[in-house]
């Protein structure tokens, strides 16, 4: 027994080891690919649904006797939250421009304009309309599309 049979006898080994190498790399390369396509779909639903809850919050807060309504600013759509401050009146105005969520807190007697206001976070499209006291509210980010009602209770 020489060199040649010991050769024959680890030959298969080798191959063995090699061939599951082979596979795990192909597992984890799927893997990865399965982990970056699950998370940029919870990206995008993180996006569009904590845009959601944020313009509720907003909107639950200033729910009071005729200080929620839909109007606009520039040519946006925009939802517009009044609210009186030492006497003053105050306006904050949430809409989207230039692919973002946008607010804008100032005095209710400012000519403001869409880039006057402060970026909240990635948002395609934000259109609102209120009819009685139903605000109903469409948010689109990355192709998908959410819309929610608020029943302002300040009407009751």
């Amino acid at each position: 027994m020489g060199k040649g049979s010991r050769l024959l006898e680890t030959l298969p080994n080798f191959l063995l080891f090699f061939l599951f190498a082979c596979c795990m790399f192909l597992v984890l390369l799927s893997s990865a690919k399965i982990y970056q396509n699950i998370s940029g779909v919870m990206e995008e639903q993180f996006s569009i649904h904590t845009c959601v809850s944020y313009v509720t919050a907003k909107v639950r807060h200033y729910d009071q006797e005729g200080a929620v309504s839909v109007g606009k600013i520039g040519e946006e759509s925009a939802i517009l939250l009044q609210e009186e401050i030492d006497g003053e009146c105050y306006m904050t105005y949430l809409y989207c421009s230039g692919g973002n969520l946008m607010e804008l807190f100032c005095s209710a007697d400012m000519e403001v304009l869409p880039v006057d206001g402060q970026a909240i976070m990635q948002l395609d499209t934000l259109t609102a309309t209120m009819e009685n006291d139903l605000l109903t509210f469409s948010c689109e980010a990355a192709r998908e599309q959410v819309e929610t009602a608020v029943f302002l209770q300040s009407g009751k």
